[in-house]
Parts: structure tokens; C-alpha cells; sequence
């Protein structure tokens, strides 16, 4: 995901680039989410204002993962805009500590690949849901309450766990 400074003109360059399995695999490795069948792509401009260069981009398509509750596979939509501006390290003025949506970048290249798997960390939640009232699994069976509707009783499992502390003698004080 490098662009090369002299190809964007005065009327910028455009950006389509898909971002695929092996590349969300590579730059998240502790990510457990893949794009989907259709793909992720970052759609959009890179643009030369002055010194700088901004680019205003979308980063769109499906996310695939496990839900939290179920362990079956949950969809994510993401729709995320990206608005940077790169500035060339060698600028006297550049300092990115101060503005978030400020990057520098060295030599002839700019690379938004830190900026895409930021937005994608970013975007994914810590516990995805494969629907918003997933049931999840019995806590008893293990079934998977969404698929079929079980007759284990839940309130008895945490009695049957505490008769064992009821067996326990601790010993008198006098």
C-alpha cells in the first residue's frame, strides 16, 4: 500500500487497493477476523496540498470472524472513511506527536498501511456478535441455543457446584 510521490499530480491519484487475507493476516497477526468472500477494498484520493499530501479514502467491505457468544461465523460491515495528511520528515515543521491525523513519511514513498490496519484494529469489537440477540451456548449441553432450544435446566448447574463446598467441615473455634 505505497504510493510514490512523483506520480501524484496536480490532480491527484487516485486510490483503489483491495486488501486482501494474507495482508490483514500479516499487519494483525493477533487479529482473528479475515476479509470476506466479496473483499475490502480502501477507495479513494491522494491528494497534493502544498508540501503535504492528504489522503481522503474508504475503507469498505466485510469482515469475517467468530461470535463471542456462539462460535459461529459473524459478518462484520465496515464502512470506515480515512482522512490523513502525510508530511515529508524533512520538514521543519513536522510534528505528528501533536495531531493524530498528521503522518510523516521519508524518501519518495508514502505507505498507509499503518493507517489502514489502525482503522480495521479499530473497527473490529471485542466481542463480535454474529446478530445482536445471539443466544449463544447452554451453558450446560453446549448446545447452540440459536439452532435448537435444549431442556437443561441452567438455575440448578451453580447448586450442583456449590453442594460440593457444603461437604467441606472447617474446624471450631474455641
Amino acid at each position: 500500500m505505497r504510493f510514490k510521490i512523483n506520480e501524484i499530480g496536480t490532480e491527484g491519484l487516485p486510490v483503489n487497493v483491495t486488501v486482501t487475507a494474507d495482508w490483514v493476516a500479516a499487519a494483525c497477526p493477533d487479529l482473528e477476523a479475515r476479509p470476506g468472500p466479496s473483499g475490502l477494498t480502501l477507495r479513494g484520493r491522494l491528494d497534493k496540498t502544498g508540501d503535504d499530501y492528504l489522503l481522503r479514502a474508504e475503507l469498505r467491505g466485510p469482515m469475517e470472524t467468530t461470535c463471542a457468544r456462539c462460535l459461529e461465523p459473524a459478518r462484520l460491515a465496515l464502512q470506515l472513511p480515512l482522512a490523513v495528511t502525510f508530511v515529508s520528515a524533512d520538514a521543519d515543521d513536522a510534528d505528528d506527536d501533536e495531531d493524530p491525523d498528521l503522518v510523516t513519511f521519508q524518501g519518495g514513498e508514502i505507505d498507509v498501511g499503518d493507517e489502514v490496519r489502525d482503522e480495521i484494529l479499530l473497527a473490529i469489537p471485542i466481542n463480535p456478535l454474529c446478530k445482536t440477540d445471539c443466544l449463544g451456548l447452554c451453558g450446560v449441553c453446549g448446545g447452540n441455543r440459536n439452532l435448537v432450544a435444549c431442556g437443561c435446566r441452567t438455575e440448578t448447574a451453580p447448586s450442583v457446584r456449590l453442594a460440593a463446598l457444603a461437604k467441606i467441615k472447617l474446624p471450631t473455634q474455641h
